[in-house]
């Protein structure tokens, strides 16, 4: 076995290095900002989690009439809400780094933060791809808009254009999507512009491209100093607050049936296809890098950490390390990514510019 060397991470910085991994990893992983968070609890039995979606309630449009006649209780009628639970298993993720004794006697301990955030990366990025994968299984059927309004993924020939993100938004706010963080006025400052109330949106580097080519798109650094972010967010463009990752659903060279010159893929005919999102609040559920530190015991009906950081150190094997040469850092989390609402998301397929 190949060892591969970082300084020792002593037990007393474990909740420093969780900090550490946690702030990383979330960098990583804007598949996970917006999502409605479950929590995994110690001894309860189970794997699962669960959500309760409560559907929306009709409008209420007859007045109430006075109440008359003999005193009878309840005096009205209540209305009985739908209620429709929602479960999924959760999954154990992890890696780990070895140490040796003898790089441990020749570095100094600032390796350990280097491969800290390592691992954070690689936490960030498997969550990340593990969860577009949940969201590419949960929005389907009507829940999917083709690039230009075309009827299959093996026709589309356009990036995406404005026409897709309104489409997006008005799915989502006609089925009673909500937004997400309230409208920002912006600021004093040159240059700034105000933030209107936004659904959140998802997508592939590649295709950020073609997100700030559109006309009236706003980037996140002339936003007011005072609006909040999320990870990975470069602006905003018709009510949707953009993020990009390295991550998204991606058919490489996907069959466009109609040449496409100008974008990616083997050939005219033989196109990228990407997936982008765009989302309401409480459109999905997910349990991961929801928790800000780790301990080393955990009691019945204790909330577990979605990421635990594990070191052990030289000789704490016993006799598999007999002369106590290896120490061990690494991580451990539980993950899973659910839709709760198809209605409240849309995926947009589209091609990308080629550059």
């Amino acid at each position: 076995m190949a060892i591969t060397n970082i300084a020792a991470a002593p037990l007393p910085v474990n909740y420093n290095l969780m900090r550490q991994l946690l702030v990383t990893a979330k960098t990583r992983a804007p598949f996970f900002a917006g999502t409605n968070q479950a929590v995994l609890v110690k001894n309860a039995g189970t794997l699962s989690v669960k959500w309760e979606r409560i559907e929306n309630l009709n409008a209420v449009t007859t007045p109430l009439s006075e109440l008359t006649g003999a005193e009878s209780y309840p005096t009205r009628t209540s209305t009985q809400p739908t209620i429709t639970p929602i479960t999924a298993t959760m999954q154990k993720y992890g890696d780990f780094i070895a140490i040796t004794e003898d790089l441990d006697v020749s570095t100094v301990n600032a390796r350990a933060s280097k491969f800290m955030d390592t691992l954070g990366e690689q936490v960030g990025k498997s969550y990340n791809m593990i969860l577009a994968a949940a969201y590419a299984a949960g929005f389907t059927g009507t829940s999917i808009r083709y690039g230009g309004g075309v009827a299959g993924v093996t026709s589309i020939v356009t990036a995406m254009s404005s026409t897709d993100e309104e489409y997006a938004q008005n799915f989502v706010d006609r089925n009673g999507g909500q937004t997400f963080y309230p409208m920002s006025t912006g600021s004093t400052n040159i240059n700034t512009s105000p933030v209107r109330a936004s659904f959140m949106g998802i997508c592939h580097v590649d295709v950020e491209i073609d997100i700030r080519r559109i006309p009236g798109f706003v980037p996140v650094e002339q936003y007011g100093s005072q609006t909040q972010t999320y990870p990975g967010e470069f602006g905003i463009s018709h009510g949707v607050r953009w993020c990009s990752t390295q991550t998204s659903s991606l058919i490489t060279a996907g069959a466009a049936t109609t040449s496409a010159a100008g974008f990616r893929g083997t050939s005219n005919i033989l196109n990228d296809v990407y997936d982008s999102y765009v989302i309401g609040m409480d459109a999905v559920g997910t349990v991961g890098l929801g928790e800000a530190h780790t301990r080393e015991a955990y009691v019945t009906g204790d909330r577990i950490p979605a990421v635990q950081v594990i070191s052990k150190a030289m000789g704490s094997a016993g006799t598999a390390d007999p002369l106590d040469e290896i120490a061990t850092v690494g991580w451990k989390g539980w993950l899973v990514g659910k839709v709760l609402n198809a209605n409240f998301g849309v995926r947009i397929r589209t091609l990308a510019s080629a550059l």
